[in-house]
């Protein structure tokens, strides 16, 4: 009988719990969600990864796969639809410069999903990861919760038309690599790019490398991140 009455409990609390959560993402999406469990995973953290009782390991991996297919192909779509007189490449670059890691950081604290996220480590290690990692799962699942067209309109609606500047992003140059490579043609220096893979944390560690001077340092999940994170810091100690 005590545990029928403890479990009665538990449920009203983890009902009012629900509806608090399903209000609170209403203020971030502009509808409530149909299945809260799908934006629940979305913010779980790999370092919170749990085991259910099916025996399926839960955490926002498989959504952040999801959420960047679809976020590519809707980026893309609109962008093809937006510049009708652009190539392949310009159309390439600009998506890449709209999903890359650095605004979707800067995009996840914009849309005030970042309260949500739940893990179980320090978050100052790897913000940019963590915070563009749930941005993509969250995209994922509005996706499994409301399919395309809803999803389409959302990131376009709120997020694109809200907080990217597009003809800012069209005009800045990102690619920090290319720049410390032009710089050191135009300056005549020997600058070299050394990564290797990490032992713990991020998976690559890349070194901005003139003469014996380490002119910057990057650590990402990717070789290709790495090197860019390394470029920008290299950038701003010689500017």
């Amino acid at each position: 009988m005590l545990n029928r009455i403890k479990s009665y409990f538990k449920l009203i609390s983890s009902n009012k719990e629900d509806k608090k959560e399903k209000k609170d993402l209403k203020e971030v999406l502009g509808f409530y969600p149909i299945n809260l469990e799908y934006f629940q995973t979305a913010f779980l953290h790999k370092s919170a990864t749990y085991i259910d009782h099916t025996g399926k390991t839960v955490n926002n991996e498989r959504l952040e796969y999801l959420g960047d297919t679809v976020l590519d192909a809707i980026i893309g779509d609109y962008l093809f639809r937006k510049f009708p007189k652009e190539d392949e490449g310009f159309l390439t670059k600009t998506r890449s410069k709209i999903v890359n890691r650095k605004n979707l950081y800067s995009l996840a604290q914009k849309i005030g999903i970042v309260k949500f996220i739940v893990l179980h480590t320090n978050p100052s290690v790897s913000k940019k990861n963590i915070y563009g990692d749930a941005f993509e799962s969250f995209i994922g699942a509005i996706y499994l919760d409301r399919g395309f067209y809803t999803t389409y309109n959302f990131v376009i609606n709120n997020i694109v038309e809200k907080h990217i500047d597009l003809q800012e992003l069209i005009d800045t140059d990102n690619n920090y690599k290319s720049q410390i490579i032009e710089w050191s043609q135009k300056k005549h220096k020997d600058v070299i790019f050394i990564t290797d893979k990490c032992k713990n944390g991020f998976n690559f560690i890349s070194y901005v490398v003139m003469k014996d001077e380490i002119l910057g340092k990057g650590k990402a999940n990717s070789k290709k991140e790495a090197e860019q994170n390394a470029a920008e810091k290299a950038l701003d100690k010689i500017r």
